[in-house]
């Protein structure tokens, strides 16, 4: 490895490549070390370590109630509203109060 940083301007990119590679190796080497060193240190101090989460299942429920679904019958929904068509429109003159305020126009079919 090269003794300071003004030796970096000397190397073509290549060389550059593959000291990015082997240090970012020792850097991920390094990181599980230190992982390991706090587990035992938190070992011998008699603090609880990191839980063993197993994992949650949901995929194999998942398939589980789909081929569950596939055997049996759906549920019938029940009869829609039909859409009918709109005749006629008429506007009806409402009677206000004295001091209310209009908050706009509602719809509704009759």
């Amino acid at each position: 490895m090269a003794g300071s940083p003004r030796d970096i301007d000397g190397f073509c990119p290549d060389d550059l490549k593959a000291l990015v590679l082997q240090l970012l190796e020792e850097n991920a080497g390094l990181k599980q070390d230190n992982v390991a060193l706090r587990e035992e240190i938190a070992r011998l101090k008699g603090l609880k370590g990191r839980p063993d989460i197993k994992p949650s299942g949901m995929d194999k429920t998942a398939k589980a109630r789909s081929k569950a679904k596939a055997g049996r019958k759906q549920a019938r929904r029940g009869k829609k509203k039909p859409r009918l068509p709109v005749n006629e429109k008429c506007i009806v003159a409402a009677e206000v109060p004295e001091g209310s305020r209009f908050k706009g126009y509602e719809d509704y079919l009759v």
